[in-house]
């Protein structure tokens, strides 16, 4: 199982389903146990419906990296 920090390394890429079979099932398993990492993962689905639904044209690649890039590590 895998710990907080190795989850936030993947909570992006499995809001973007782009995990491998075991990466998915690990994240899983840790949010499954996980009260504050299950919030994260809470708080980042909303506010990519947020930002869907207030978008009208899609973010561009570079901006979606330097967004990424600011992020906190825990």
């Amino acid at each position: 199982m895998c710990g907080c920090g190795k989850c936030e390394e993947l909570l992006q890429p499995y809001l973007d389903r782009e995990l491998s079979v075991a990466e998915h099932a690990e994240a899983e398993a840790h949010l499954d146990d996980c009260s504050y990492c299950r919030r994260r993962y809470r708080f980042e689905e909303a506010l990519r419906r947020f930002v869907h639904s207030a978008a009208d044209e899609p973010m561009a690649p570079e901006l979606r990296e330097r967004l990424a890039a600011l992020r906190i590590a825990l």
